[in-house]
């Protein structure tokens, strides 16, 4: 197997794996057929405005989203601290989804095709909310990282 071809098939494993818990998170009230054309007109959304295939464009969207840490609350001297700690693979991939989800997600619990179409275009090029969330998780995480002997 040549290295080309490992490269696909681990993308190809990555997006599946993204797609999934994407898909999971979007159904609300048993709603499947509702979620599957939810995400069949995201990829089309995807495809009109990048000129590129929808599944590059939400892998790399969904990779840059992902965060390396996890900010653990301690409570020390009367003050809750966070802690920073590195997390595994799987919830990488969680926190992606939740991130995304929780920033288009509005009180009546309706979302919209464009507005993760928005968050998905925005993160590709270092921009929008969820890449200003992940930004401040890095700099929290950054001012604490003295705080993680708590945890050995």
């Amino acid at each position: 197997m040549s290295l080309n071809s490992w490269k696909i098939k681990e993308a190809n494993q990555n997006y599946y794996n993204y797609h999934h818990l994407f898909f999971r998170s979007l159904i609300f009230r048993g709603r499947k057929l509702w979620a599957f054309s939810f995400f069949v007109n995201l990829k089309y959304e995807l495809k009109q405005r990048e000129k590129v295939d929808p599944f590059w464009v939400f892998l790399i969207a969904m990779i840059k989203i992902t965060p390396s840490l996890l900010l653990l609350p301690l409570r020390l001297g009367g003050a809750t601290k966070s802690i920073p700690l590195p997390i595994t693979m799987k919830k990488q991939l969680t926190f992606a989804v939740k991130f995304v989800i929780k920033l288009i997600r509005n009180k009546n619990r309706a979302i919209k095709v464009k507005s993760i179409a928005d968050v998905l275009i925005s993160a590709i090029y270092g921009k929008g909310l969820a890449m200003e969330k992940k930004q401040a998780i890095h700099e929290i995480a950054s001012v604490n990282r003295h705080l993680i002997r708590f945890f050995k």
